[in-house]
């Protein structure tokens, strides 16, 4: 005899938690796609705007899609403005404020949360309070401050006005990720022979990578960004940052909409290529520290 086989029954317990599951699932996705819509139709929109052709961008109901795309807003910008020289100048500015607030920030960061000497405590407060200090405040003290060096309509007056909100937030950061990392390690490298440099080169500096990378990420942000002190110190056009220059596309009650659209477009790229790339070391270097343990 051929034996019958019973088809196992599944409990209605079961059936419902696989339905309650794929009903999460559903919900997670949908909400998804919402924030995906939501952070990536501004950029959508700038690319739309800078590929328009002008008869379509001062429409009273202006569309969501164009059949004329063209190149003319780009050519426009790099032909009759000194995008490329801005461009250059924003390169130069966020690249020497982040490569000076990663220095003084790690040795900085290293010092007060590794070494004892009187006044340490003291340090570090008042790092954490001139980090607190609303940076509007300083604008004029500043003004005076370049003023005196002649520094003003140079590029060194924004690097030198940057290091003062980048350096005390990246000391502060990675004095708590230092803080983590166990003393022995430290310790074994001296007794082999290290200096102290050297041990935070070799052992310190590449365990604290996650720390430095968000260190770097904020200045390199702050100072590529930065728009009001860009535009007090400079008042020469080849010495403007993109910011500014882009601002400076407006003439009156004239705005040209292509031409700063395909700009901005073109400015956000590499912070959005930063972000993309370093995204985990963000998030791990700016908790580090949050736990004392």
């Amino acid at each position: 005899m051929i034996a019958k086989r019973t088809r196992k029954r599944v409990p209605e317990s079961a059936i419902g938690y696989r339905t309650e599951k794929r009903l999460v699932r559903g919900v997670q996705a949908l909400a998804l796609a919402l924030v995906l819509l939501v952070v990536l139709f501004p950029i959508y929109w700038m690319i739309l705007t800078g590929i328009k052709p002008k008869s379509e961008l001062y429409l009273p109901d202006p569309l969501l899609y164009t059949l004329h795309p063209t190149w003319d807003n780009a050519r426009s910008l790099f032909s009759r403005t000194p995008f490329l020289t801005q461009l250059r100048n924003s390169l130069a500015v966020s690249t020497v404020t982040t490569s000076v607030t990663i220095v003084v920030g790690a040795l900085a960061g290293y010092s007060v949360s590794r070494l004892r000497y009187p006044g340490r405590d003291f340090f570090a407060s008042a790092i954490f309070f001139v980090y607190l200090i609303p940076g509007i405040l300083t604008l004029i003290p500043l003004y005076v401050f370049m003023s005196q060096l002649h520094l003003l309509n140079s590029l060194y007056a924004l690097m030198l006005a940057y290091l003062g909100g980048t350096v005390p937030f990246a000391i502060w950061v990675l004095k708590g990720y230092f803080t983590t990392i166990p003393y022995e390690m430290e310790d074994a490298a001296l007794v082999d022979g290290c200096t102290r440099l050297q041990a935070l080169y070799r052992v310190i500096l590449p365990l604290a990578a996650p720390g430095l990378v968000a260190c770097a990420i904020f200045a390199y942000t702050l100072s590529w960004n930065e728009y009001l002190l860009a535009m007090l110190f400079n008042n020469t056009k080849d010495l403007w940052t993109l910011p500014v220059g882009l601002a400076g596309l407006v003439y009156g009650d004239v705005f040209l909409w292509g031409e700063i659209m395909i700009g901005a477009f073109l400015m956000s790229i590499p912070v959005l290529v930063l972000y993309v790339l370093a995204q985990r070391y963000v998030v791990t270097g700016l908790t580090a520290g949050a736990v004392k343990g």
